[in-house]
């Protein structure tokens, strides 16, 4: 349930209150929702872990240009562990699903600062312009329940004396630029986790691999989990690292099909065809990320240094775009790894 008052249209300030009781997703920077569920009802493939979150927020905001938005919001909200549940799938609906991880349950309080500027002359199908996306949150919990098969090797140990707090960033920015009438160039550059303070909780943490956004490699390959062995995780894949950054960047060049149902004869000017049907995107892409835990110790990295290049996982790969349905092939540059395809219902990025 969500009220707001608003005054203004190209420039705009504002007041939003809201209460929630929602499925929410652990990382949902990834695949676009669509995806996720038509993956999931149709080959039960779950690319997302939830949990159950209710609580109330209020936020103010203001929009000093159509493509400029700036909000400050609170919150309060209870978290816990999403109950095991057993949906129907088109396919393989006698197999049992992957459980959602357990997480850290309890209420926390977030100050967040958000920021948004986007300048894409397109919102679905950009072929230029800009698009940032920037925020931060400070949390804290005064009765987490930290969960006990966590071991120290990933992460400190979170304090359940009520100071328990932390911060996290998360910086999303994307330039969209066409090179010739049928050619563009898309980049981004993604990265954010741990800012501050205590760790951050299971439903907080990040992982990289998989469709999106490296889909020459599988669902979480660099998760940090390999030392979670406790049986309240089996049979999970839980993302467990403090901070991830990625790289991406695309060509697409359009592919000159023409082909029209009904078309009227050539004297005849005004008239359109019935039905038309365009070329589709070529796309050539490489990806290149990384996701670690900050800290001392062996796989680890100080919180003021990033991985180096060589560590970085990569993938080149091709695919064929038609208004966003899209198929992919791409690998590893990794030894070892095999083509990977993909099948997606909207752009990359």
């Amino acid at each position: 349930m969500r009220s707001e008052l608003r005054a203004g249209d190209r420039r705009a300030l504002g007041l939003e209150l809201r209460a929630y009781s929602r499925v929410a997703p652990v990382e949902d920077w990834g695949l676009h929702n669509a995806e996720v569920g038509w993956s999931a009802f149709l080959l039960q493939r779950d690319y997302r872990d939830y949990y159950t979150s209710k609580g109330v927020a209020g936020r103010a905001f203001v929009q000093p240009e159509p493509s400029l938005n700036f909000a400050l919001e609170l919150r309060r909200d209870g978290e816990t562990t999403a109950p095991t549940r057993d949906p129907w799938t088109v396919f393989r609906n006698a197999q049992a699903w992957r459980p959602n991880p357990p997480i850290d349950d309890g209420h926390y309080v977030t100050l967040g600062g958000y920021f948004t500027l986007d300048t894409r002359n397109d919102q679905l199908d950009p072929t230029a312009g800009w698009q940032l996306r920037a925020h931060l949150e400070h949390s804290w919990s005064a009765d987490v329940s930290p969960q006990a098969g966590v071991p120290p090797a990933v992460r400190r140990t979170i304090p359940s004396d009520g100071s328990y707090e932390f911060s996290r960033v998360f910086f999303d920015f994307r330039r969209y630029t066409r090179v010739s009438p049928s050619g563009r160039v898309n980049l981004r550059v993604l990265a954010g986790g741990w800012l501050g303070g205590d760790a951050l909780p299971l439903q907080r943490r990040l992982s990289i691999g998989g469709p999106d956004p490296l889909a020459g490699y599988g669902f979480r390959h660099s998760a940090c989990n390999r030392d979670i062995v406790d049986p309240a995780f089996q049979r999970t894949l839980v993302a467990a690292c403090d901070r991830v950054i990625l790289a991406q960047a695309e060509y697409r060049g359009h592919i000159s099909l023409h082909w029209a149902y009904g078309a009227a004869r050539p004297e005849d000017e005004q008239a359109r065809p019935l039905f038309a049907l365009q070329g589709p995107d070529l796309v050539v892409f490489g990806d290149a990320g990384q996701a670690w835990l900050v800290g001392n110790g062996p796989g680890r990295l100080p919180s003021d240094r990033l991985p180096t290049p060589g560590s970085w996982l990569a993938d080149l790969g091709l695919g064929v775009d038609w208004g966003g349905f899209g198929v992919y092939a791409a690998k590893g540059v990794t030894a070892g790894e095999r083509l990977r395809f993909t099948l997606r219902l909207d752009h990359r990025f």
